[in-house]
Protein backbone atom coordinates (compact mmCIF):
# COMPACT_ATOMS: atom_id res chain seq x y z
CA UNK A 1 0.00 0.00 0.00
CA UNK A 2 1.24 3.56 -1.01
CA UNK A 3 -0.32 6.67 -1.02
CA UNK A 4 0.97 9.07 -4.21
CA UNK A 5 -0.34 13.15 -4.29
CA UNK A 6 -3.38 11.31 -1.83
CA UNK A 7 -4.16 8.36 -4.01
CA UNK A 8 -3.63 5.50 -2.18
CA UNK A 9 -2.28 2.94 -4.81
CA UNK A 10 -3.16 -1.26 -3.56
CA UNK A 11 -1.28 -4.11 -4.66
CA UNK A 12 -2.23 -7.88 -4.37
CA UNK A 13 -0.23 -8.59 -0.75
CA UNK A 14 -2.71 -5.35 -0.01
CA UNK A 15 -5.82 -7.64 -1.38
CA UNK A 16 -4.59 -10.81 0.19
CA UNK A 17 -3.29 -9.10 3.57
CA UNK A 18 -6.99 -7.74 3.78
CA UNK A 19 -9.05 -11.13 3.39
CA UNK A 20 -6.92 -12.48 6.43
CA UNK A 21 -7.15 -9.21 8.71
CA UNK A 22 -9.04 -6.63 7.87
CA UNK A 23 -7.27 -4.27 11.01
CA UNK A 24 -3.82 -5.34 8.98
CA UNK A 25 -5.70 -2.88 6.33
CA UNK A 26 -6.44 0.10 8.98
CA UNK A 27 -2.61 -0.28 9.97
CA UNK A 28 -1.35 -0.10 6.75
CA UNK A 29 -3.41 2.39 5.65
CA UNK A 30 -2.59 4.58 8.78
CA UNK A 31 1.30 3.93 7.71
CA UNK A 32 0.29 5.12 3.90
CA UNK A 33 -1.27 8.21 5.57
CA UNK A 34 1.85 9.09 7.07
CA UNK A 35 -0.34 8.75 10.49
CA UNK A 36 1.85 5.63 11.97
CA UNK A 37 5.61 4.47 11.39
CA UNK A 38 6.20 1.61 9.65
CA UNK A 39 7.41 -1.42 11.97
CA UNK A 40 11.02 -1.90 11.58
CA UNK A 41 11.90 -5.52 12.18
CA UNK A 42 14.70 -7.32 10.84
CA UNK A 43 13.31 -11.26 10.28
CA UNK A 44 16.13 -13.45 8.93
CA UNK A 45 13.63 -16.14 8.42
CA UNK A 46 11.62 -14.22 5.81
CA UNK A 47 15.29 -12.83 4.60
CA UNK A 48 15.88 -15.59 3.56
CA UNK A 49 13.06 -16.86 2.31
CA UNK A 50 12.68 -13.52 0.00
CA UNK A 51 16.35 -14.75 -1.46
CA UNK A 52 15.67 -18.40 -1.59
CA UNK A 53 12.28 -16.99 -3.99
CA UNK A 54 14.72 -14.71 -6.07
CA UNK A 55 16.58 -17.03 -6.72
CA UNK A 56 13.99 -19.93 -8.09
CA UNK A 57 12.56 -17.23 -9.83
CA UNK A 58 15.95 -16.46 -11.28
CA UNK A 59 16.84 -20.36 -12.30
CA UNK A 60 13.20 -20.25 -14.09
CA UNK A 61 14.06 -17.60 -16.04
CA UNK A 62 17.79 -19.32 -16.55
CA UNK A 63 15.29 -22.05 -17.98
CA UNK A 64 13.55 -19.92 -20.33
CA UNK A 65 16.88 -18.86 -21.64
CA UNK A 66 17.91 -22.32 -22.35
CA UNK A 67 14.90 -23.14 -24.17
CA UNK A 68 15.55 -20.64 -26.70
CA UNK A 69 13.70 -17.67 -25.61
CA UNK A 70 15.16 -14.24 -24.95
CA UNK A 71 14.02 -12.26 -21.40
CA UNK A 72 13.04 -8.60 -21.54
CA UNK A 73 13.91 -7.45 -17.86
CA UNK A 74 11.82 -4.70 -16.67
CA UNK A 75 14.16 -2.74 -13.62
CA UNK A 76 13.52 -1.65 -10.19
CA UNK A 77 10.83 -2.90 -8.03
CA UNK A 78 8.01 -0.37 -7.91
CA UNK A 79 4.58 0.09 -10.43
CA UNK A 80 5.73 3.86 -11.03
CA UNK A 81 4.85 5.23 -14.47
CA UNK A 82 8.26 4.13 -16.28
CA UNK A 83 7.85 0.67 -15.48
CA UNK A 84 4.39 0.31 -16.49
CA UNK A 85 5.38 2.11 -19.73
CA UNK A 86 9.00 -0.19 -20.04
CA UNK A 87 6.32 -3.33 -19.71
CA UNK A 88 3.85 -1.58 -22.21
CA UNK A 89 6.10 -0.94 -24.65
CA UNK A 90 7.94 -4.59 -24.37
CA UNK A 91 4.07 -6.25 -24.72
CA UNK A 92 3.39 -3.68 -28.05
CA UNK A 93 7.19 -5.16 -29.53
CA UNK A 94 5.79 -8.66 -28.93
CA UNK A 95 8.74 -9.83 -27.22
CA UNK A 96 8.68 -13.27 -25.88
CA UNK A 97 9.69 -13.19 -22.15
CA UNK A 98 8.63 -9.81 -20.01
CA UNK A 99 10.35 -10.52 -16.28
CA UNK A 100 9.06 -8.38 -13.49
CA UNK A 101 6.30 -6.95 -15.64
CA UNK A 102 4.79 -3.75 -14.06
CA UNK A 103 0.97 -3.22 -14.61
CA UNK A 104 -1.50 -1.07 -13.15
CA UNK A 105 -4.67 0.19 -13.46
CA UNK A 106 -6.25 2.97 -11.05
CA UNK A 107 -5.17 2.19 -7.50
CA UNK A 108 -4.71 -1.53 -8.17
CA UNK A 109 -0.73 -2.82 -9.52
CA UNK A 110 1.55 -5.40 -9.12
CA UNK A 111 4.65 -6.95 -10.76
CA UNK A 112 4.08 -10.10 -12.76
CA UNK A 113 6.81 -12.83 -12.21
CA UNK A 114 7.15 -13.63 -15.36
CA UNK A 115 4.51 -12.26 -18.81
CA UNK A 116 4.91 -14.95 -21.62
CA UNK A 117 3.60 -14.62 -25.04
CA UNK A 118 1.43 -16.71 -26.71
CA UNK A 119 0.35 -16.91 -30.27
CA UNK A 120 -3.69 -15.37 -29.72
CA UNK A 121 -4.76 -11.93 -30.90
CA UNK A 122 -5.01 -9.24 -29.06
CA UNK A 123 -5.14 -5.49 -29.85
CA UNK A 124 -1.38 -5.54 -29.49
CA UNK A 125 -1.00 -7.46 -32.56
CA UNK A 126 -1.58 -11.35 -33.05
CA UNK A 127 -0.03 -12.79 -29.89
CA UNK A 128 -0.92 -11.41 -25.99
CA UNK A 129 0.11 -12.64 -22.73
CA UNK A 130 -0.43 -14.55 -19.97
CA UNK A 131 1.24 -14.36 -16.60
CA UNK A 132 3.43 -17.10 -14.41
CA UNK A 133 4.59 -16.57 -11.10
CA UNK A 134 7.44 -18.41 -9.50
CA UNK A 135 6.08 -19.73 -5.53
CA UNK A 136 8.21 -21.91 -3.26
CA UNK A 137 5.51 -23.49 -1.94
CA UNK A 138 4.92 -27.04 -3.69
CA UNK A 139 1.31 -26.41 -2.39
CA UNK A 140 -0.18 -23.80 -4.38
CA UNK A 141 -3.30 -21.90 -2.35
CA UNK A 142 -6.16 -19.42 -2.43
CA UNK A 143 -3.57 -16.37 -1.92
CA UNK A 144 -1.79 -17.45 -5.23
CA UNK A 145 -4.47 -18.35 -7.29
CA UNK A 146 -6.46 -14.61 -6.04
CA UNK A 147 -3.08 -12.78 -6.87
CA UNK A 148 -2.67 -14.88 -10.59
CA UNK A 149 -6.13 -13.31 -11.03
CA UNK A 150 -5.91 -9.82 -10.25
CA UNK A 151 -2.65 -9.90 -12.36
CA UNK A 152 -4.60 -11.30 -14.96
CA UNK A 153 -7.48 -8.86 -14.61
CA UNK A 154 -4.77 -5.78 -15.03
CA UNK A 155 -3.13 -7.56 -18.31
CA UNK A 156 -6.44 -7.65 -19.35
CA UNK A 157 -6.77 -4.06 -19.25
CA UNK A 158 -3.56 -3.38 -21.26
CA UNK A 159 -3.98 -5.81 -23.95
CA UNK A 160 -8.07 -6.18 -23.94
CA UNK A 161 -8.15 -9.26 -24.03
CA UNK A 162 -8.23 -11.28 -21.01
CA UNK A 163 -6.01 -13.96 -20.38
CA UNK A 164 -7.66 -17.38 -20.28
CA UNK A 165 -4.99 -18.92 -18.05
CA UNK A 166 -2.60 -18.63 -15.55
CA UNK A 167 0.54 -20.25 -14.59
CA UNK A 168 2.44 -21.31 -11.20
CA UNK A 169 6.32 -22.63 -11.30
CA UNK A 170 6.95 -24.65 -7.89
CA UNK A 171 10.33 -25.92 -7.02
CA UNK A 172 11.37 -29.75 -7.93
CA UNK A 173 8.54 -29.37 -10.96
CA UNK A 174 11.39 -29.25 -13.48
CA UNK A 175 9.87 -26.14 -14.58
CA UNK A 176 6.51 -27.46 -15.98
CA UNK A 177 3.71 -24.90 -14.42
CA UNK A 178 0.60 -25.48 -12.70
CA UNK A 179 -2.35 -24.19 -14.64
CA UNK A 180 -5.29 -22.47 -13.43
CA UNK A 181 -8.36 -21.20 -15.70
CA UNK A 182 -9.06 -17.91 -14.79
CA UNK A 183 -12.35 -18.01 -15.12
CA UNK A 184 -12.86 -20.56 -13.05
CA UNK A 185 -12.13 -18.47 -10.37
CA UNK A 186 -14.22 -15.53 -10.75
CA UNK A 187 -17.90 -14.57 -9.68
CA UNK A 188 -21.11 -16.14 -12.23
CA UNK A 189 -22.42 -13.93 -14.77
CA UNK A 190 -26.27 -13.81 -15.07
CA UNK A 191 -28.62 -12.40 -17.32
CA UNK A 192 -30.94 -9.48 -16.57
CA UNK A 193 -33.42 -12.40 -14.70
CA UNK A 194 -30.51 -13.83 -12.21
CA UNK A 195 -29.63 -16.75 -14.46
CA UNK A 196 -26.25 -17.79 -14.83
CA UNK A 197 -24.77 -17.73 -17.94
CA UNK A 198 -21.98 -20.19 -19.00
CA UNK A 199 -18.45 -18.54 -19.36
CA UNK A 200 -16.04 -19.16 -21.98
Amino acid sequence: MLSVDGVVHLSASDLVGHLNCHYLTKLDLAVARGELDKPSRWDPVLELLAERGALHEQSYLEHLELSGLSITRINGIGVDPIAVEQTLDAMRRGVPIIAQGALRVGRWGGRADVLRRIEKPSELGAWSYEVIDTKLARETKGNTVLQLCLYSDLLAEAQTLTPELAYVVTPGSDFNPQKFRYFDYMPPITDESGIALSRP
